[in-house]
């Protein structure tokens, strides 16, 4: 399909999507959870207050949302200052109509991720890959709740994809998305940089000549939020560590996470250390299993959202959305009965651990991770040459 197409196409896609938002607006999505982060920020940013001003933005969201000054909870946007600008629309809507516009954006980001996932993929598969994707558990929790981890999987799909194809377009841009979520991204985008900079290529060396390009064009575009928005997302970050939730990190899922509540004083500050371990830990052992990393640029990127998903301290149950890409991976790999019927199994996992444990039950999302970078590294070599 040609360029010029597939842009009209998607326009009258984004159209239909307001329209949808503006007169049919999801009453039943809480407007007041996660998704509020992101639609106060936009709500100071198109009125012209510096986004990470917390006082500023508070005294002019509190009074419209209509929620009693000691009950209100002004959710902070922890992410670069380039995100709020790429919504910036949802503030000029009404809260359930910016709900319900981002929960069909991120319904598109899903969707357009397995399409770039399963590139090439015969046709029965690759459709059933996308309500596959869709009634994964953290991908209908990240749904509800308007979590900002969709664009970051769209960004690693995109990646995988202008990899294999040697597309430099689609690796600029999935680098760009990647940075939406830093403490997620930042890993995997390290990791390509240092795949472009190995291979020295000239498709490397174009990628990385437009990904700086693009990096230094986002960071001057925070301009236009505040003009001293690096020191104030600075001064947000560290004050952010001194809130409760954050420092407890109570409803965090994560095995530094698991670790630190098992064995010490079950704080994130433990916990970020014991993932740095983790971290050199899981370099020394692909170091000494002599793992064929560098002979495919897929099996390097899938390495680094393993290494995401399991060193990061600061993870929520949603956060595990990132594992629909070894899950697409396997699934395109593995070819006899027994191993699908193996990611079968680690796909349903969570649905009965949630189901009779309740809450207790994420740490089977940690369990299934565990379980799929066991497959991944007894089955690495194979792989690479695949």
């Amino acid at each position: 399909m040609k360029r010029p197409v597939m842009i009209l196409i998607f326009f009258c896609i984004f159209i239909s999507m307001i329209g949808i938002a503006v007169y049919f607006p999801a009453s039943s999505l809480p407007i007041h959870s996660d998704f509020s982060a992101m639609y106060n920020t936009d709500l100071a940013l198109v009125h012209r207050i510096p986004i990470y001003d917390l006082d500023a933005v508070r005294a002019f969201v509190q009074p419209l949302s209509g929620i009693p000054n000691e009950a209100f909870f002004l959710a902070r946007f922890p992410y670069p200052a380039w995100y709020a600008l790429s919504t910036f629309y949802l503030g000029f809507l009404p809260g359930p109509s910016a709900a319900t516009l981002w929960f069909e954006m991120n319904l598109l980001m899903l969707f357009l991720s397995i399409w770039f996932l399963t590139d090439g993929w015969p046709g029965m598969m690759r459709l059933f890959m996308f309500p596959a994707a869709l009634l994964f558990l953290p991908v209908l929790g990240a749904l509800i709740v308007g979590q900002y981890d969709f664009p970051v999987l769209l960004g690693i799909s995109l990646l995988l994809y202008g990899l294999r194809k040697e597309s430099v377009s689609a690796v600029v841009v999935g680098a760009a998305l990647v940075t939406f979520k830093p403490h997620v991204g930042a890993l995997i985008f390290l990791s390509l940089l240092l795949w472009l900079f190995v291979k020295r290529n000239d498709f490397g060396r174009r990628s990385l000549k437009y990904i700086t390009v693009v990096l230094c064009g986002l960071i001057l575009s925070g301009f236009f939020t505040d003009p001293h928005w690096i020191s104030g997302y600075m001064r947000m970050l560290l004050s952010y560590q001194n809130e409760g939730n954050v420092t407890s990190c109570s409803e965090c899922v994560s095995l530094p996470m698991l670790i630190s509540r098992w064995l010490f004083d079950g704080s994130l500050r433990v916990a970020i250390l014991v993932g740095g371990f983790m971290f050199v830990l899981l370099i020394v052992l692909c170091y000494f299993k002599r793992l064929t990393l560098l002979r495919s640029a897929t099996v390097f990127i899938v390495t680094a959202v393993f290494a995401a998903l399991l060193v990061n301290p600061y993870f929520y149950n949603y956060d595990f959305i990132f594992l629909l890409i070894p899950f697409a991976f396997f699934f395109d790999h593995l070819k006899s009965w027994m191993a699908r019927l193996a990611l079968g199994i680690c796909y349903m996992i969570p649905y009965l651990a949630l189901g009779f444990y309740g809450r207790n039950g994420n740490v089977s999302l940690i369990a299934v991770t565990l379980l799929l970078l066991f497959l991944f590294l007894s089955r690495e070599k194979n792989l690479s040459v695949a």
